[in-house]
């Protein structure tokens, strides 16, 4: 991305990254929500005024300004990725969600250049994810997922609701630490799966199972109905330690 001329963030020191991931029709970004005093205060006048009213209501600063941070962000990126001729600012994007609240851009922004998006955040890390009209057609749906490993967790008991007996025999005898990350690949698999999806956690994460082991990229073997294995691409995404990530693909 080239952060240069009309680019929403070529003021700011701190803009979003590309990560080095090639997949058709998909680009993927992460950046960090400790922005500059100075980037919070310009992305204000971004947001539409429910999600300055949804920011405003969050008491501790820092926690407001990652609010900030997420909507403008998101806003930027996707502002950028429309088109630049005319350049179109990120405060006139309008959005719309579905019956389980999951997020798509509205008219007249629906254009076909962007399928869909999807974002994940963990601490001050950000993950955007975004679907181009230029992808597959098997591909209407992307959802990302983005966890730390130095986040506690009581991993015994998550384990038991929300992996299934395959997938936690494979947890069985494992050293703890090397037990949290196992989990914690199989907690984003789960959660980007449910995100593109957009049903959430009601989907029942008990009714998936992925294999991580066997294959150079994770893979599926079963999904709730009426979903199937083979219409979905998965794939771990390397932002370095602590985190932990992956990407869904599908119809």
């Amino acid at each position: 991305m080239n952060h240069t001329g009309n680019a929403p963030f070529s003021e700011i020191t701190k803009p979003p990254q590309r990560l080095p991931v090639e997949i058709a029709g998909v680009s993927l970004w992460q950046a960090t929500l400790a922005q500059p005093e100075a980037a919070i205060t310009q992305w204000q006048a971004w947001l539409a005024p429910e999600e300055r009213q949804r920011a405003e209501r969050v008491t501790r600063p820092a926690l407001r300004h990652r609010v900030v941070a997420v909507r403008a962000l998101l806003r930027g990126l996707l502002a950028y990725e429309l088109g630049q001729e005319p350049a179109i600012s990120p405060a006139s994007l309008r959005f719309q969600t579905d019956t389980h609240g999951r997020p798509h851009l509205a008219a007249p922004f629906t254009n076909g250049t962007i399928r869909d998006f999807n974002l994940s955040h963990s601490g001050d890390k950000l993950l955007i994810g975004i679907l181009y009209s230029t992808a597959p057609q098997s591909w209407q749906r992307i959802g990302v997922d983005l966890e730390s490993l130095q986040r506690s967790r009581d991993t015994a008991r998550l384990a038991h609701r929300v992996l299934c007996a395959r997938e936690q025999h494979t947890l069985e005898g494992l050293e703890h630490e090397e037990r949290q990350r196992r989990f914690l690949h199989y907690w984003v698999l789960k959660e980007a799966f449910s995100k593109a999806v957009g049903t959430g956690f009601s989907l029942g994460f008990d009714a998936m199972d992925f294999d991580i082991d066997t294959a150079s990229v994770p893979c599926a073997r079963a999904l709730p109905e009426p979903h199937r294995p083979d219409d979905w691409t998965l794939q771990f995404l390397p932002l370095g330690q602590p985190f932990v990530a992956a990407l869904a693909l599908g119809a």
